[in-house]
């Protein structure tokens, strides 16, 4: 039997941007969740995830729904307090 590889398409690109509309920047983590096998609600953050990381139970994509509260700090500060704990580094989803 033989295996061969074919590229995909990620199901979680965000579609772009129109002139009229904020584009408000996604950012990409790992996080631990206590066991709990979906993430509570985070207020001011739209929330993806699925259960494939290296580091901890699931890998989130989060978008701020607010401009102003827009940066990793912020989702970091977000996610732990909604008992999420962030692992590694909050990368910016290109």
């Amino acid at each position: 039997m033989t295996a061969s590889l074919r590229p995909t398409t990620p199901a979680f690109l965000p579609l772009p941007c129109t002139p009229q509309e904020v584009c408000h920047p996604t950012y990409v983590l790992e996080v631990l969740t206590s066991g709990a096998p979906e993430l509570p609600p985070v207020p001011g953050w739209t929330l993806r995830a699925w259960p494939v990381a290296r580091l901890g139970d699931l890998t989130v994509q989060a978008t701020p729904q607010d401009p102003a509260e827009s940066g990793p700090a912020a989702l970091r500060a977000a996610l732990a307090a909604a008992g999420v704990t962030p692992l590694g580094p909050v990368r910016l989803h290109q």
